[in-house]
């Protein structure tokens, strides 16, 4: 993409999933529907984020549905979809998805993608799609940004020799004020349920529709409250802003 062609605002498109199993309250959508409505890159540039009105169903079909809806409907340049990790403490952002496995563990709905519909859907794919986006750049900004952002604890394990009385509370308060540093990784472990076919079928999507694969999954750790929430917000823009920076110096 030349300077004459270079858009004078990049378009992300953001996406969360709804609840599923004994999650009512998704932190994957809390934090999308959450995000400011602009921001800008490194660069300057403006940078719209899309956020749909309604989260993303977790349930197969739904969300083929709906994400290919979204994507022809507003043409984004970034595709950045979300979902709930249970067994991480860590933001991860997933570099592939696999085209197969959707037919093992039924979804919201009790529903499958068999294996025929399967082949229907993705046809000669291949059997696994990955970004086009430099991730290793991205997650170094990302994790450079993300240096200045704790997550609230309740300062237990930040005791140290036998201190009591005011100084084990000065202690325990300054556990409370540091917080637990942010970890954000590069991972490539999306798995093979709603969080992998929403990623391969958009993967696949802008393949078809634009060339490119920019499209990126990120996995949310198990967030509470609104100040955990808040900061999953901080780290998401600073995720979106590192991709926009290395589509611009590709593009």
């Amino acid at each position: 993409m030349t300077s004459a062609t270079k858009p004078d605002i990049v378009k992300v498109l953001v996406t969360g999933f709804g609840p599923f199993l004994d999650i009512s309250a998704n932190p994957s959508w809390s934090i999308a529907s959450s995000l400011p409505t602009n921001l800008s890159s490194t660069n300057g540039t403006p940078i719209q984020l899309v956020v749909p009105n309604t989260p993303v169903p977790a349930a197969y079909h739904k969300l083929l549905t709906q994400s290919s809806t979204l994507i022809a409907e507003h043409s984004p340049h970034i595709v950045l979809h979300m979902g709930l990790a249970f067994d991480r403490d860590y933001f991860a952002i997933e570099q592939s998805a696999l085209r197969e496995g959707y037919h093992e563990i039924p979804d919201v709905d009790r529903k499958v993608i068999t294996r025929v519909e399967n082949k229907k859907l993705f046809g000669k794919e291949p059997a696994s799609l990955g970004t086009s986006l430099d991730l290793y750049t991205a997650v170094d900004a990302w994790q450079t940004a993300c240096a200045r952002l704790r997550l609230p604890t309740n300062g237990e394990g930040v005791m140290q020799g036998k201190i009591g009385g005011k100084g084990k509370q000065q202690r325990k308060q300054q556990g409370k004020q540091q917080g637990k540093k942010v970890d954000v990784r590069l991972s490539d472990d999306v798995g093979t349920y709603v969080c992998g076919l929403i990623y391969y079928s958009s993967l696949a999507e802008m393949q078809k529709r634009v060339g490119m694969r920019d499209v990126v999954f990120l996995h949310i750790p198990p967030l509470n409250g609104e100040e955990e929430v808040g900061v999953g917000v901080e780290v998401t823009k600073e995720l979106v802003v590192a991709l926009v920076d290395v589509w611009e110096a590709r593009s």
